[in-house]
């Protein structure tokens, strides 16, 4: 697999589980990419698939998010410098909710909810944007031009 920029732009398709060890087999393929490239979240689209599923990893806690949704959002609001495997050496300062509750599938299509804060929070909504086809850069400039 290799990172490319093609999909970056365009909303994933959700996720069946007609076939769930596909699912799996995708999800630990990723996983084994973004570590290779030190990240701690990947995105299907990032990898050239449109397919609404990232996997993250943080503070040892490993996450195959399928078809995944925010449910709640925290009214505090962090500011905080990300990267991007798909911007290798590039990042941009983001505000977003400290803390959320998230929504998603496993590979099987089971749903689970984990309230997440911090940097866990940060990486699940920074790779949900990647699947409405939402970068960094993308949310940096809304947000400048909200505050201006």
């Amino acid at each position: 697999m290799k990172l490319t920029r093609r999909v970056l732009h365009n909303q994933a398709k959700p996720v069946d589980f007609q076939y769930p060890v596909r699912n799996h087999d995708l999800a630990t393929q990723m996983f084994g990419l973004m570590r290779l490239q030190n990240g701690i979240g990947l995105a299907a689209p990032q990898i050239g698939l449109s397919k609404r599923l990232f996997v993250m990893s943080v503070d040892g806690h490993d996450r195959a998010c399928f078809n995944p949704v925010i449910v709640s959002s925290s009214d505090v609001f962090a500011e905080f410098e990300e990267g991007c495997l798909s911007f290798p050496g590039d990042s941009c300062i983001l505000k977003r909710p400290d803390a959320i509750r998230a929504r998603y599938q496993n590979h099987f299509g089971d749903w689970v909810e984990a309230d997440l804060s911090g940097l866990e929070a940060r990486c699940f909504q920074h790779e949900l944007d990647h699947l409405q086809g939402i970068t960094m850069h993308d949310r940096a400039k809304e947000q400048n031009a909200t505050e201006s």
